[in-house]
C-alpha cells in the first residue's frame, strides 16, 4: 500500500547557504589510541568542497580522512539564518544554485552535519567554487504519516519517505535498512536534538566495529538503531527503533564514527525492519 502523509499540508519554502571553507583548529589532535594524526586537527573531508568523496561512497578508507563528508557543504555567516536552513532543510529536497559558474544546476540534500550537505551532478560539481550560493526548496518539516502520527519523521522530506519502500504490516511500519545496530555502539550525539544533529556509530572499538559490521557501512545507507528513541530527545529506551542515513564517515576521536541523522523514531511496537543491501539514498533518489 501507498503511504499516506499530510505532504500537501507542509510549508514550501526557499532556504539558502553558501559554499564554505574547511577549517582547522589546530594541526594535530591526538586520536583514540594516543597517535596524532593531523586528519584529526584538520578534521580532513569535513567542510568545503570535495572532488571524489560522494553518496554511495564508503564511509571508512579514507587517507587522514576524519568525519569526511560527501559531496559539497553549505552554511550561512548569519547565526540566526543558518539555524533556519538547519532546520528547514530535509534530505532529498531539491538544491538550485544561484551564483557561480554552476548558477541554474540542480542538485540534492543528502544530510546535516556541521552544515548542510549538497548532491550535484558530476559535470555541475566541478563548476562550483567556495563561496557559490545554493537554494534549497525546503519541504519536510512537520510530515507525519497518517495512522502513525507518533512515529516521529524528520530530517527526511516527503521525496524520500515515498522513496525508501516502506510497507505497513501487522499494524507495524516495515522500513528496508542496509544495516541495524544496537544501542551501545551509539555515541556522540547522544541526548542532542534530533532535529539537527547527528549522532555518530562509533568507529573506535576496533573489534566491535568488525563485529557489528560498522567498516561494511557506505555514504548514504538507510539504518535501523535498535533501543534509540528519536522523538523529542536523542537516546535509550528498550524496544524503541529509531532509522537513520549515514551522512558522514568513520572517525579516531573516542566516542565518534560514522555519522546518522535520524529521519523516523518511534516507541516500542510501531516501526520494524527488513533487511535490504540497497536502502542507500544514491539509489533510492537516483545519485549514482
Amino acid at each position: 500500500m501507498t503511504l499516506k502523509t499530510n505532504k500537501d499540508r507542509l510549508v514550501r519554502a526557499a532556504v539558502m547557504g553558501e559554499v564554505n571553507h574547511p577549517w582547522a583548529n589546530k594541526t594535530y589532535d591526538v586520536a583514540y589510541d594516543g597517535s596524532p594524526r593531523i586528519g584529526s586537527g584538520l578534521r580532513l573531508g569535513m567542510y568545503g568542497l570535495k572532488y571524489n568523496v560522494k553518496v554511495g561512497d564508503p564511509c571508512g578508507g579514507w587517507a587522514e580522512g576524519e568525519h569526511v563528508e560527501p559531496g559539497f557543504s553549505v552554511t550561512n555567516p548569519d547565526p540566526a539564518e543558518n539555524n533556519a536552513l538547519a532546520l528547514m532543510a530535509c534530505i532529498g529536497n531539491e538544491v538550485t544554485m544561484r551564483t557561480g559558474d554552476a548558477k541554474g544546476a540542480r542538485g540534492v540534500v543528502t544530510g546535516k552535519h556541521g552544515s548542510i550537505l549538497v548532491w550535484l551532478p558530476d559535470e555541475d560539481h566541478e563548476k562550483v567554487t567556495i563561496g557559490d550560493k545554493a537554494q534549497v526548496h525546503a519541504w519536510g518539516v512537520g510530515l507525519s504519516i497518517n495512522g502513525f502520527e507518533d512515529v516521529c519523521v524528520h530530517k527526511c522530506s516527503p521525496t524520500l519517505l515515498e522513496k525508501m519502500g516502506i510497507t505497513v504490516e501487522d499494524g507495524r511500519l516495515v522500513v528496508p535498512v542496509a544495516a541495524e545496530f544496537p544501542a551501545h555502539i551509539m555515541g556522540s550525539g547522544l541526548g542532542m536534538d534530533p532535529h539537527t544533529v547527528d549522532y555518530d556509530i562509533q568507529s573506535t572499538c576496533d573489534e566491535e566495529a568488525e563485529t557489528l559490521g560498522v567498516g561494511r557501512l557506505r555514504l548514504g545507507d538507510v539504518v535501523a538503531l535498535r533501543d534509540q528513541l528519536n522523538v523529542w530527545g536523542r537516546g535509550y529506551y528498550r524496544g524503541a527503533v529509531s532509522v537513520g542515513v549515514v551522512v558522514h564517515g568513520w572517525s579516531h576521536h573516542m566516542g565518534h564514527g560514522p555519522g546518522v541523522n535520524t529521519v523516523m523514531g518511534a516507541m516500542p511496537g510501531r516501526l520494524e525492519t527488513r533487511p535490504d543491501p540497497d536502502a542507500n539514498i544514491a539509489k533510492l533518489l537516483g545519485l549514482r
